[in-house]
């Protein structure tokens, strides 16, 4: 390997380092300031429902990148705090979607505040430009890393 690669490949070492350990902050900020113990993920999909509306558990899996199952047992738990409810899609008797009760859509506005005063904290140094930056190189990474695992699919 030359120089240039096992240098390339340092940065990519530090990057990947970087990544994980914001998002261990993030989960650390997250555990400190939850609203009524509810975990990160449950956070995510009340905050889908409240900007999205009523919506499958399908739906909410590939929107949040985890399985039917653990929407599943992510929604019995908000159920059980009355946050969410199973309603049957009127076209559709059969459809059963997930919907925020009147509990749920509060939680979500604070999970909301929440999460905005995370961002401010977190890119207060950083200028809108520095953030556009962030975000193009974060998009890249984001689709290498889906192209490759469509490919390992295939």
């Amino acid at each position: 390997m030359t120089d240039n690669n096992e240098h390339k490949i340092e940065i990519m070492y530090q990057l990947d380092e970087s990544f994980r350990e914001i998002r261990s902050a993030i989960n650390t900020y997250w555990s400190k300031y939850s609203v009524h113990g509810i975990g990160i993920t449950h956070g995510r999909l009340l905050s889908t429902l409240a900007n999205e509306g009523a919506r499958k558990a399908s739906y909410l899996a590939d929107r949040l990148h985890i399985t039917c199952g653990a929407v599943t047992g992510i929604a019995d738990k908000l159920i059980e705090h009355g946050l969410v409810v199973r309603l049957k899609d009127d076209s559709d008797r059969r459809v059963v979607l997930l919907s925020l009760t009147e509990l749920g859509a509060k939680r979500a506005e604070e999970i909301k505040m929440i999460r905005k005063n995370l961002m401010l904290n977190m890119f207060a140094s950083l200028s809108e430009e520095e953030m556009e930056q962030g975000l193009q190189l974060f998009t890249k990474i984001k689709s290498n890393l889906f192209d490759y695992l469509d490919s390992e699919e295939e």
